[in-house]
């Protein structure tokens, strides 16, 4: 199906998530002031965590978030959490799953006595910087498709041939043809993308006084941050995902070490001379 929607990973693409937040709760949560980007992290890395922010207070939803974690993200908590305080700021994450009853607890769907099957799953916003460190190490990784879009759309490139829709979570159960909930779709994700973006400004930097540093530093992520997408197809192998994201990191550290600085526009022209990226 190319259906625009994410199916149950979220139904973000149905509706503009809407706070039902009161103004001094949302700033209990996310902080008074902002001073820097990290600040930014450390506000996703507690919603991971579930520890208190420096108010003394849980942070129980982000924008892009209205409720606390899932039981199936708690699966991969511990590697979110290590990831978001480095800036990569997840939205949306599923662990793999190959050949789970569909009765367990915590990953099981649908009719009793079938079984589903999961692709390992990351949706983030992270900087330039690290987006072209992570282009320069996925051909490593045959097995992982991925997405990256800006805030305006002027970037807006996958390895995705035809940028057709990918299963990610499947079912078998007796009697039945294949179920095939949620699909990670190439082109609704550019449509999210003005929402997602929106997001920052709408929901967060309208908290602070216009001319404040603390909107200052939101609007700036806003604007310079990239939306990402990684789903790693073998998924009976387990989940690659944290290993891209540690080789990403060592290849950052390696870029701010070099003279030869190379744009990420630059490395995504080349990419698509050689009909790698659409």
């Amino acid at each position: 199906s190319d259906s625009p929607a994410f199916g149950e990973l979220k139904d973000y693409y149905l509706f503009y998530l809407a706070s039902q937040s009161p103004k001094n709760e949302l700033l209990e949560m996310w902080g008074p002031e902002i001073k820097s980007e990290e600040d930014v992290w450390m506000v996703f890395h507690r919603y991971i965590t579930g520890d208190l922010n420096e108010q003394g207070v849980k942070i129980r939803r982000t924008p892009w978030n209205d409720e606390e974690l899932s039981g199936e993200t708690g699966l991969i908590k511990e590697n979110l959490a290590k990831v978001n305080k480095q800036g990569i700021l997840t939205v949306n994450s599923q662990p793999s799953a190959n050949c789970v009853p569909s009765s367990d607890p915590i990953l099981g769907w649908g009719p009793s006595n079938g079984y589903v099957f999961q692709k390992a799953y990351l949706e983030f916003f992270t900087c330039e910087a690290n987006v072209l460190a992570l282009l320069q190490i996925l051909g490593r990784f045959p097995g992982v498709n991925f997405q990256v879009v800006n805030k305006c759309g002027s970037v807006n490139v996958t390895n995705i041939k035809g940028k057709k829709p990918v299963a990610v979570t499947w079912g078998v159960f007796p009697g039945l043809e294949i179920k095939q909930p949620t699909v990670v779709d190439p082109v609704a994700f550019d449509h999210w993308r003005s929402e997602a973006f929106g997001l920052w400004e709408e929901q967060w930097a309208k908290l602070y006084d216009p001319e404040s540093q603390s909107r200052s530093i939101i609007s700036h992520i806003s604007e310079s941050y990239y939306l990402v997408n990684l789903i790693d197809n073998d998924f009976p192998q387990g989940n690659c995902l944290w290993q891209v994201l540690e080789e990403m990191f060592s290849r950052r550290k390696l870029n701010d070490l070099t003279s030869l600085k190379q744009s990420l526009s630059d490395w995504v022209d080349v990419q698509r001379k050689n009909s790698l990226y659409y």
